[in-house]
């Protein structure tokens, strides 16, 4: 059997295993038993080595709500696409060498599919790394390749050479293969590492945007998805890795639209397009939205998923696990997988006395996790630490929730497994030590509202802990190694808590542990 016939036989297997977990329909089943779609022969089927992962999914430290690969390194989100009732996830892997590939239906549960795009030659020099990119639906099938009725999902990516350049290919099976369309931006000499290409549509001056990164910001525009030109003037006042650009109602004004722009390391600015170049409103400031730490904390590279349904914005990221030097321990070493995705968050946009400000809240399907809930109003310290309430708990996954006014208390300090979460009321924030990773410390800011109230929100998985405050204006994402199961309040009498819920959660995993 050649590499060619190989790859076919487990495409087809694939999918009918995909078949008996809801993923595809019968009719996509038969038509991909028809067409034996098979992948690019430039690329290096070495890489689609996907079907050999047998780890399982219930190591001590694999995240059970927060996606990780069954096995290898993951790091940056690509190519976020929502088509046809199905999250697309692709993502770097193996050390940034392919486009790993998940797919979704309720943005919880996760099925890792064969590698989407990996190292390929093409016309180049030599073999070339997959670095990250995004993807679009050609919704008017300008490139001439769609199959029947299924969209083509075109993907635009950086192919490493001595002088990185921006490579597309597309897929006509609803993404799980792709063929190459060609180097299709060359390097424009102001960095040998000119990466990430972000794609838009712009319905105003009606052609697909392209952002680029790494001593450039440049930005291109294209009509058919292949010739692409360069604008005049360049993206000012958010740069860094990983570019993306959305947009979002104000208030939830559909009439009034504004295109934000975000970067790897959580900075974003409120603004609108020039001729397809983003500049930040008048009046507005750029700001953060993970933490305000350089590098967002230890999310990184965020992204949002294209094409959302009823035009919800739905943002991920992933956590970075490296210790950079430190003496912190690294959650994953020595497991089969390496670092994780961010749980998924829906963007809005709202005005707020400081301007136009991004709120980031966990997507509403993550209560298809839960298993328990304990809800309690109007709490002293002391009785919310009785064994009749938090006392009495010992959750391994959690997503809690609480609302306090801080009384007379300068500090309160919430024990949440081991990691400390404090509230200083002189400065408004709430500081989270962190036992693991690249930051030691986060600080977000919790200003009290017209009532004196805080509230924030924790997701905590077996190495990871979310923060989103006041319903999501400020939040912070780092991971951790927790050191018990209890939860404890510890704050003076004066404090009090007007209202507390725990919601324990169960694994997106245990419908997953037989390969696929």
């Amino acid at each position: 059997m050649n590499c060619s016939d190989h790859y076919k036989c487990n495409a087809l297997i694939l999918c009918v295993a995909l078949l008996g977990c809801g993923f595809v329909s019968a009719e996509d089943a038969s038509m991909a038993r028809q067409k034996k779609v098979a992948s690019d022969p430039l690329f290096d089927h070495a890489g689609f080595d996907f079907h050999a992962y047998t780890a399982s999914y219930d190591q001590l430290n694999r995240p059970q709500f927060h996606f990780t690969s069954r096995e290898g390194r993951i790091n940056d989100p690509n190519g976020l696409i929502y088509y046809d009732g199905e999250w697309h996830m692709y993502f770097q892997h193996k050390g940034q060498k392919v486009w790993g590939h998940a797919v979704s239906t309720d943005l919880v549960h996760w099925q890792q599919l064969e590698h989407a795009i990996v190292m390929h030659k093409g016309h180049c020099p030599s073999s070339g790394q997959i670095w990250s990119g995004t993807a679009i639906i050609d919704h008017k099938n300008v490139l001439g390749k769609q199959v029947g009725g299924t969209k083509t999902i075109v993907a635009f990516f950086t192919h490493t050479q001595k002088e990185f350049h921006q490579d597309g290919a597309y897929s006509t099976d609803r993404g799980r293969t792709f063929q190459l369309m060609g180097n299709l931006v060359p390097n424009l000499g102001s960095s040998k590492g000119e990466r990430d290409p972000k794609v838009i549509w712009d319905s105003q001056s009606k052609k697909w945007v392209m952002i680029l990164t790494a001593g450039c910001n440049a930005v291109f525009e294209s009509s058919d998805l292949m010739n692409w030109t360069r604008c005049k003037g360049k993206i000012e006042g958010v740069g860094g890795e990983c570019p993306d650009l959305f947009q979002l109602p104000l208030d939830g004004d559909p009439t009034k639209m504004k295109w934000v722009i975000t970067n790897a390391g959580a900075r974003y600015g409120v603004g609108h397009l020039e001729k397809g170049v983003w500049r930040l409103d008048d009046g507005e400031r750029t700001g953060g939205f993970d933490s305000g730490r350089p590098r967002g904390s230890m999310g990184y590279a965020w992204q949002t998923f294209g094409n959302g349904p009823a035009g919800r914005v739905v943002q991920i990221g992933f956590i970075q696990s490296g210790n950079k030097n430190t003496q912190a321990p690294v959650p994953h070493e020595g497991l089969p997988f390496f670092q994780q995705m961010t749980f998924p968050v829906e963007l809005t946009l709202h005005t707020t006395p400081s301007g136009m400000r991004l709120f980031r809240y966990p997507v509403k399907e993550i209560e298809k996790l839960y298993t328990a809930t304990h809800k309690w109003d109007e709490l002293a310290p002391a009785t919310a630490n009785d064994n009749a309430h938090l006392g009495g708990l010992k959750p391994d996954l959690m997503d809690m929730t609480c609302v306090f006014s801080p009384g007379k208390a300068d500090n309160v300090t919430f024990n949440i497994r081991g990691v400390a979460v404090r509230y200083s009321q002189v400065d408004g924030t709430i500081q989270i030590k962190n036992n693991a990773g690249v930051v030691g410390e986060s600080t977000v800011h919790a200003t009290q509202d017209a009532k004196n109230r805080v509230k924030f929100r924790v997701l905590f998985d077996r190495t990871s802990f979310e923060i989103f405050v006041n319903d999501g204006i400020a939040a912070a994402t780092i991971n951790c190694v927790p050191t018990s199961k209890k939860l404890s309040i510890a704050a003076p009498e004066s404090m009090v808590i007007h209202h507390l819920v725990v919601h324990e959660l169960g694994s997106i995993w245990k419908q997953q542990e037989e390969k696929p």
